[in-house]
């Protein structure tokens, strides 16, 4: 009786130590590599946060692109990375689960020559859309392959391409989610005689968004992100931050009071994991 009695009490205290232990602190280093990306440090700040640990970050300026800094990721250099979905990133990594934007990374406007205007206000129905249309993009965008698995014509060139590209005609439209555009116009819109402008009848979307994701051996950081994002969603801060956001708050009004027709394409190579991701965390406004 003794014996069981000192087992049952050791094994008591050794429950009540690792239930009121602090969650061991983690160190997360994100690389930011465009100044119109602070959102996303913000809401892994609050994540952090949220979580309950006394986790740090550590934000690095990082002025090289997408792909790169993925395999920097795999080497270690950093532990969590901001990207668009896709099959592969998901498989390389682990995704932490939760939309960062709501889904408006794929709300997409398309950013015009204003002489296009006219053309693209005649153009009624996906099939006469996707007959005349040429858009923008770049290769090593998950969101090219959507664009082709939709039967859109898609021309490619290095991001810093684009821009100017679409200036001189080279292409029809550039598509832009919600969230980018208003920024991007302002940096690249110079051109007094030949203004570029948001078309006002038509854009497209499609499911799709930024994550989180963390190499394959950090489960513990990919739990702690996950977990802090849940709270955040729990107690109100995710959705008081997403409000707050300029470019959020500029794309909530490009949607809801700015009505165009959409031209809603699917995603292909999307796994089931990504489709069952619940609908609390993707915006539901515009059904179209």
């Amino acid at each position: 009786m003794t014996k069981t009695f000192l087992i049952l009490t050791t094994l008591m205290v050794n429950f009540l130590l690792t239930i009121n232990t602090p969650a061991r602190a983690a160190e997360f280093h994100l690389p930011l590599y465009d100044s119109d990306d602070q959102y996303f440090a913000e809401v892994l700040r609050l994540a952090l946060k949220a979580d309950g640990g006394e986790h740090e970050l550590v934000i690095h300026d990082h002025t090289v692109g997408q792909l790169r800094t993925m395999r920097e990721l795999e080497e270690g250099k950093f532990n969590i990375f901001y990207t668009g979905y896709s099959r592969e990133r998901e498989q390389t990594f682990i995704q932490v689960n939760v939309p960062l934007a709501r889904g408006l990374l794929g709300y997409r406007l398309l950013a015009i020559r204003q002489v296009s205007a006219d053309l693209i206000r005649q153009l009624h129905g996906f099939e006469a859309f996707k007959s005349v249309v040429t858009l923008g993009t770049n290769a090593s965008w998950p969101d090219t392959k959507i664009m082709q698995s939709a039967g859109l014509q898609v021309i490619t060139a290095p991001t810093d391409a684009l821009w100017p590209m679409l200036k001189r005609g080279r292409f029809l439209a550039f598509p832009r989610s919600v969230i980018e555009v208003k920024p991007e116009l302002e940096r690249h819109d110079v051109d007094a005689e030949n203004p570029l402008i948001i078309a006002p009848n038509v854009m497209l979307a499609y499911k799709y968004d930024t994550f989180f994701y963390v190499a394959k051996n950090r489960e513990d950081l990919a739990r702690i992100v996950e977990n802090g994002l849940e709270k955040a969603y729990e107690d109100g801060s995710f959705m008081a931050h997403f409000d707050a956001d300029p470019n959020m708050a500029y794309a909530m009004k490009q949607l809801e009071d700015h009505p165009r027709k959409i031209h809603w394409i699917g995603v292909p190579d999307m796994s089931d994991a990504t489709r069952a991701i619940p609908d609390r965390y993707w915006y539901q406004g515009v059904k179209d």
